[in-house]
């Protein structure tokens, strides 16, 4: 229940962000051109709350329904416009004008699409290290001399910085018998010089390159100790005693070193 308020309190606040921005678009863009805002509104139907500023007296309001909003404009189309203002009615304006005020507000949101990427081009997304756990006895990652705890920082020369990333260097070594990987190792000494692997891929079918081929070659992540992040109540979980931030080390005895390991040991034994 509490992830569902979680779910639908940042749909609200993220579909707020994208009203607010829209009609601020289509509001500066009046102001601009000269039009009188009558009111603008986040979300629609009753007022909540409102403020009315600036020379002319624009009403910020907040209503009831919080699934859109809008920007009242004078308009003789829509009701009575004081004679002073009718010649900052919306429907008095040049052809130009009317159009950039309606287009604004979607040129906003394309705006803010535009900075958010470009945002998240600049800091980067956070992904998880090119750590692997220990490959499969009979795997090429495990012929190549791959071990827990080795980190892949590139792919034939190509940097690698994430799981993501060594996943995209493989796709694109797709008709090569083999790749070379440079890798740290667990136990490597701070600033020593990365080991060269060489990984053979030929075996891979071109099926098998568009499902998982990092998990054919016996590449896996490794993730960490598996640790628990929320326990539901009345599930067998909570009733064995577990609790948020418990590592779990091995399930029934078998020794665990990631999430999809205990989730291979419980499935095993439905």
């Amino acid at each position: 229940m509490i992830d569902l308020v979680y779910k639908v309190a940042a749909f609200l606040v993220t579909l707020g962000v994208l009203v607010i921005i829209h009609e601020l678009g289509h509001y500066f863009v009046a102001r601009w051109c000269g039009v009188r805002v009558v009111r603008f509104s986040v979300g629609f139907g009753r007022v909540i709350a409102s403020r009315r500023i600036g020379r002319d007296q624009t009403e910020w309001a907040l209503s009831a329904i919080p699934l859109g909003g809008y920007v009242k404009m004078a308009d003789e189309r829509e009701g009575e416009v004081a004679a002073a203002d009718l010649p900052r009615a919306f429907n008095r304006q040049s052809v130009g004008k009317r159009i950039a005020i309606v287009a604004a507000g979607p040129i906003a949101n394309l705006l803010l699409a535009v900075l958010l990427f470009a945002g998240t081009f600049l800091a980067g997304i956070p992904g998880y290290r090119a750590l692997l756990a220990d490959p499969p006895p009979a795997s090429a990652a495990h012929a190549a001399g791959i071990r827990a705890g080795d980190r892949v920082v590139a792919v034939d020369g190509a940097p690698v910085q994430t799981f993501q990333d060594l996943r995209w260097r493989l796709l694109e070594a797709q008709g090569k018998s083999s790749v070379e990987l440079a890798v740290n190792p667990a136990d490597a000494r701070e600033n020593a010089a990365p080991i060269l692997r060489v990984l053979a891929i030929d075996a891979l079918q071109p099926g098998d390159w568009e499902t998982n081929p990092l998990t054919m070659l016996g590449l896996k992540a490794d993730f960490g100790a598996p640790t628990i992040e929320a326990v539901i109540a009345d599930k067998p979980a909570a009733r064995a005693g577990l609790e948020r931030g418990d590592r779990i080390v091995s399930v029934d005895g078998v020794p665990v070193r990631s999430p999809a390991d205990v989730a291979a040991a419980t499935n095993a034994k439905p």
